[in-house]
């Protein structure tokens, strides 16, 4: 047996050697040899058409992920070429096509409605971003909560409102659009206990209205030299005079779930590229668990949010894919030896760790991220394991590194990859 190990180890040395990069692309036998690209294809999606592993996608443009940074550079109208250089798969535009400056393809229009976001580059993923934000919860830190500003007061002294009540704001200082939120627990590390973050669910838009705060006219110099410039005293007794802010009168846009008085706000920032990344294997050995699903559920599904107990100081970036897996487990058989009136054995059986799903970084943190399941085989729980895509956690311990994935010798028309089994038994 020893003979065995080592004539495999030895077989594993020359096929590192042979092939010194990570591991080969897979193509599918049915990629297309040209593809146009069409309006709502998605990278994912035109990824799948050509890989068994989508997020490989960078490595079939032959080139480093920021050369081709993300799919805002991928438009409706472009061909793909799928081409073979010394045997290795190889995707490009096809040059023959007609682009104007900065790649975008040019295509005579003609007089019919068309679809404006056409044309803008295509996401990741079919997702809309912040309805997708709203209605998956997120990790922020408290600090940021303390400081933000809330609803304060509604029509009809009500405490719940609806899309397009008139509503009032405290702590504003710029004008926007904001995300409505509150948070529902902490999230703690379920290893060290380590506080993480404060879990929150968002329930709508609400935007700024122009108004004229007419009672700033009114400042004395006093109140300019002793108050903020949004604030003046006015009278609460005779003989007591109180800094006063005016509300910012917003509206509500939009109402996915309850918007509360009290809610907190954060100012939407310029995000609506979140998911045009480009989807990527992590750089390094991720040891991630599932920390919260959306809504507080024991179990989650395709395109639903889960948070991640892993951020930025791990590694973690947007487009980063992991595959999600449920860890081995045992379970009791009772086993008939197959004599009449003979009792039955009982032993117990390892399950082995098994691959449920893969999730795409969209969103981190310092030490959490938020990610979305792009596919899931069985229903992903809270306590299931985060890690590169392949691996197979029976075969290591914990606290060790993963093991090499070995590429084998390109075939003609496609790579192969495949995990050699460091689990070996004497």
């Amino acid at each position: 047996m020893q003979k065995h190990i080592i004539t495999l180890l030895c077989a594993v040395g020359l096929a590192i050697s042979g092939q010194a990069s990570a591991a080969a692309l897979k193509v599918r036998p049915d990629a297309p040899r040209r593809y146009v690209v069409k309006p709502g294809d998605t990278l994912w999606g035109i990824s799948g058409k050509y890989l068994y592993s989508p997020w490989q996608w960078n490595r079939l443009w032959g080139a480093n992920r920021n050369a081709v940074r993300n799919p805002h550079m991928i438009y409706p109208g472009q061909v793909l070429v799928l081409r073979y250089i010394n045997g290795r798969p190889v995707l490009g535009f096809d040059k023959a096509v007609s682009y104007r400056e900065g790649g975008i393809p040019v295509v005579k229009l003609a007089p019919r409605v068309r679809e404006m976001s056409a044309g803008y580059g295509i996401q990741t993923i079919n997702v809309n971003f912040y309805r997708m934000f709203m209605q998956h919860p997120q990790v922020i830190p408290q600090e940021q909560t303390q400081n933000a500003p809330r609803l304060i007061d509604g029509p009809d002294s009500r405490i719940l409102y609806s899309k397009g009540d008139r509503v009032y704001a405290y702590g504003i200082t710029e004008p926007g659009r904001y995300l409505v939120y509150r948070a529902v627990k902490d999230i703690t590390d379920p290893d060290t206990k380590k506080y993480l973050g404060q879990e929150v669910v968002f329930g709508g838009i609400v935007s700024t209205l122009p108004h004229t705060n007419s009672a700033l006219d009114a400042r004395s110099e006093k109140d300019v030299r002793s108050l903020p410039s949004n604030e003046y005293y006015t009278r609460l007794h005779p003989l007591v005079k109180v800094p006063t802010q005016t509300a910012q009168p917003m509206v509500v846009e939009e109402a996915v779930s309850e918007v509360r008085k009290g809610d907190f706000l954060l100012k939407i920032t310029d995000e609506a590229d979140s998911f045009q990344i480009m989807p990527h294997a992590p750089s390094r050995h991720i040891d991630a668990k599932v920390v919260s699903i959306f809504n507080g559920i024991g179990e989650a599904g395709q395109f639903q949010t889960i948070t991640l107990n892993k951020g930025e100081a791990d590694g973690l970036d947007k487009g980063t894919v992991l595959s999600l897996y449920k860890r081995s487990r045992q379970t009791k058989v009772e086993l008939e030896n197959g004599r009449k009136g003979s009792r039955s054995v009982v032993k117990y059986v390892s399950i082995p760790a098994e691959e449920a799903g893969l999730a795409m970084i969209y969103r981190t943190g310092p030490n959490l991220s938020s990610a979305i399941i792009l596919e899931s085989l069985t229903s992903i729980n809270i306590g299931d394991t985060a890690s590169e895509p392949g691996q197979d956690l029976d075969n290591m311990a914990d606290d060790t590194p993963h093991a090499p994935n070995v590429p084998q010798e390109p075939h003609d028309t496609e790579l192969n990859e495949y995990n050699i089994n460091s689990n070996i038994t004497p």
